[in-house]
């Protein structure tokens, strides 16, 4: 009982920093893309763009506009899913993936990107706070091998 005691006090709080920092970054993802899905086309733009040669209407731009609040509003998700399990400290592997996604999130003036970025460098340093229960029950087979 003392051992595992022991082990506990030798966790960190990188795992949670981490995951706050993922939260954060996927929940700042998340409000720039739903504002993103909101945002008035000014008609100028139109203007200067058909000057340049290009031919589009305000409803292409706002369609298109409103499948990239789409695809990165479900990117959002994955930062938050990976700051849970940095929470949790299960499954860095998947962490590592998530994180990485997270980096896609963009959010206003990258600063998700950024804390993803973050959260990614402190899951990588804390490995071996992550699946200590699996690290046990291997340890565990091979001894009775």
């Amino acid at each position: 009982m003392d051992a595992e005691s022991n082990n506990n006090d030798d966790r960190s709080y990188k795992p949670i920093i981490a995951g706050i920092l993922l939260l954060i970054a996927g929940i700042l993802g998340m409000y720039t893309w739903i504002s993103a899905s909101f945002f008035n086309i000014d008609p100028t733009i139109i203007d200067s763009l058909k000057q340049s040669g290009v031919d589009i209407t305000i409803e292409q731009i706002e369609s298109i506009l409103g499948v990239c609040a789409v695809i990165g509003f479900i990117v959002s998700i994955f930062p938050i899913l990976g700051g849970i399990l940095s929470f949790k400290r299960k499954s860095w592997g998947f962490c590592i993936v998530l994180s990485i996604i997270g980096l896609f999130t963009i959010g206003p003036f990258l600063i998700s990107s950024i804390l993803a970025f973050i959260g990614l460098i402190l899951i990588a340093i804390s490995k071996n706070e992550f699946n200590e229960n699996a690290d046990k029950q291997i340890s565990k087979d091979e001894e009775y091998s």
